[in-house]
């Protein structure tokens, strides 16, 4: 039997991150300038982070709510959740 696909929304990092942009102006900043990069940019350079994260050892669910990035539904419509 196969697994559900987890929702991005099940995700409490990614929920926390978007709630977190909205509220904090650097955040939302930073966020937003990588959201508009045409989804080629935005995805190397998620990549990369991505990957720096992971020699880090960072935890799996802040990974994970980076990841949901590269999709770019994903990062349309959390571009739209924190600049309202």
């Amino acid at each position: 039997m196969m697994k559900k696909p987890k929702m991005i929304a099940d995700n409490d990092v990614f929920v926390t991150l978007l709630r977190v942009a909205q509220e904090d102006a650097d955040v939302r900043r930073t966020l937003t300038g990588l959201l508009r990069l045409p989804p080629f940019h935005r995805k190397s350079m998620l990549n990369t982070l991505i990957h720096k994260m992971k020699l880090q050892q960072a935890p799996a669910d802040f990974v994970a709510a980076i990841e949901a990035l590269l999709d770019d539904n994903v990062a349309q419509k959390a571009g739209e959740t924190i600049n309202g």
